[in-house]
């Protein structure tokens, strides 16, 4: 089984954009926290930019479809975490940049 590492997680996340925003979830500050054992179960800590987000179903399906196309990673979940409470500080500098010359 290949070794997978959180970069291969990160990398690959940045392949899922947020349809709203058109930023990916990364650089949007969406993910908190990669979880990943040793039998390549790996475990996504992430939020939305609101609690009542109609495409969570979405997103997290991106996600987990993403990630089990990666070699070596077994199982996929994610856990959608309200604290701290995303905002708009959290969006990398690149990405909002690029949302304000929209």
């Amino acid at each position: 089984m290949a070794i997978v590492n959180e970069n291969d997680i990160l990398e690959k996340l940045k392949d899922i954009v947020d349809p709203e925003l058109e930023v990916n979830i990364i650089d949007l500050g969406l993910v908190y926290k990669v979880n990943i054992d040793d039998n390549g179960n790996v475990r996504i800590d992430m939020t939305l930019t609101a609690k009542g987000c109609p495409i969570s179903d979405v997103i997290k399906y991106e996600v987990e479809e993403a990630l089990k196309s990666i070699s070596g990673v077994n199982a996929v979940s994610v856990n959608f975490i309200w604290e701290p409470e995303w905002s708009p500080t959290m969006i990398k500098d690149g990405a909002l940049k690029r949302l304000k010359t929209r």
